[in-house]
């Protein structure tokens, strides 16, 4: 009844008709809000003039200066119903969006929001959508937080990559899409999903031009088991003329994005995801492969070599307490691999990838004052190896992450969920 005359106050405040309420007295509204205040810094930026990876950033030696912010990156308002059809068939429907709370102003839908259609066969949806990949990886996140947070694991195991920008993560929510989720069968549940045009590429398929090669679309794809405390999930996602690969490489290597040339891109991420709780303790384990592959190089006798293939191992170990009381703790650790790389290049020349790796320590705790109420505390570590820039600052894009750098946080704030 409470969320029942939230919903008539919210409907009159945006000049909503009640009829449309009273004909859906289903309708909710949730969210959280989640502002923090968190305190950066960074040290050990790999000197200039320091040999790097073929595929690293020129290092420059330069450390961020220690900062202050006040964020809510994680806070939100939604609103969802469904409408029963008839014969075992529902209408489901949410509007998601991001609240920054913190300066103000925001956009409607910019988190998960869709509408689609319930019934025996599964569920079928169309909208903006957290891809199957990312709804299965990382089922506990940090207090309940697994992305859009300096803590989030995602920084690392699904590959804000050492190079590549956003174009190279596969911890997504890709708007444009259509998904499919089977009904339960046995402990059993499958997902797929495909996005024509999401706009994390460096190209949106839905735009093609009429002088343009490239087929940007999204795949992900996936399956989970529960049985008891036990959920085994597994993830694959492919995204095709994203150009992850030359969107972080030194210019020289990149090959043609605008699709103009014969060039074509296949990112690919399969990961598989244990968790396991028993009392008030739960336990996660995320393994990931990430490869990005790039075809129909043109080296030129200017640039002989042209980036081919980058590939390397993530995982990441979490675990949550609850103490029997008021007080809930986590701890989680993060690492990737420098891995393996090659290219296209008319003199035979070697890639490396030293200094390529990384790794994130996170410890969180909070005190609840409610069901919905609590105080918490934040920390996390993350080691750049000598030619990464991993990141997880807010408001610093990749130019201001210099190769090497390692960022160290701490946060305290309240949350409150509705």
């Amino acid at each position: 009844m409470k969320r029942k005359t939230l919903a008539l106050a919210v409907a009159g405040a945006f000049a909503i008709p009640l009829s449309a309420f009273a004909q859906q007295s289903n309708v909710q509204i949730y969210g959280k809000l989640y502002p923090e205040f968190t305190v950066g810094s960074s040290s050990g930026a790999t000197p200039a003039g320091t040999s790097s990876s073929t595929l690293g950033p020129t290092p420059t030696g330069l450390n961020l200066k220690s900062r202050n912010s006040v964020d809510a990156s994680n806070t939100r308002i939604g609103f969802r119903g469904t409408e029963d059809l008839g014969s075992g068939l529902r209408a489901i429907w949410q509007i998601e969006s991001t609240v920054p709370l913190d300066q103000g102003g925001g956009l409607l839908a910019t988190r998960t929001s869709f509408v689609g259609l319930r019934g025996g066969f599964g569920t079928v949806k169309l909208g903006n959508m957290d891809t199957v990949y990312k709804s299965l990886g990382d089922p506990i996140g940090t207090l309940g937080i697994s992305s859009g947070n300096f803590v989030s694991t995602s920084n690392i195991i699904s590959s804000r990559v050492p190079f590549g920008g956003s174009a190279g993560s596969f911890h997504l929510r890709a708007n444009n899409s259509v998904m499919y989720e089977s009904p339960t069968m046995g402990g059993f549940q499958l997902f797929a999903q495909y996005s024509p045009g999401p706009t994390a590429a460096s190209a949106n398929g839905e735009n093609r031009s009429a002088t343009s090669n490239n087929r940007v679309s999204l795949y992900s794809l996936g399956a989970t088991y529960k049985v008891g405390g036990l959920t085994l999930s597994l993830g694959h996602e492919i995204h095709k003329d994203f150009f992850a690969g030359s969107g972080g490489v030194p210019s020289t290597l990149r090959n043609p994005t605008d699709g103009s040339g014969s060039a074509h891109s296949k990112d690919t991420s399969t990961r598989g995801t244990v968790m396991y709780a028993v009392g008030g303790a739960r336990v996660s384990l995320d393994v990931a492969t990430i490869e990005f592959t790039e075809s129909g190089q043109a080296p030129t006798g200017t640039n002989p070599s042209k980036f081919d293939r980058y590939k390397h191992t993530t995982w990441a170990l979490l675990w949550e307490q609850r103490w029997g009381g008021p007080w809930r703790t986590t701890a989680a650790y993060a690492s990737s691999s420098a891995g393996t790389c090659s290219l296209v290049s008319l003199t035979g020349a070697a890639c490396t990838t030293n200094g390529l790796n990384g790794n994130m320590v996170v410890l969180g705790g909070e005190y609840s004052l409610s069901k919905r109420t609590a105080l918490f505390a934040l920390y996390a570590k993350l080691n750049n190896g000598s030619a990464s820039v991993y990141r997880n600052m807010e408001n610093v894009g990749s130019s201001g992450i210099a190769a090497g750098t390692d960022i160290t946080q701490y946060a305290f704030g309240v949350r409150h969920d509705y």
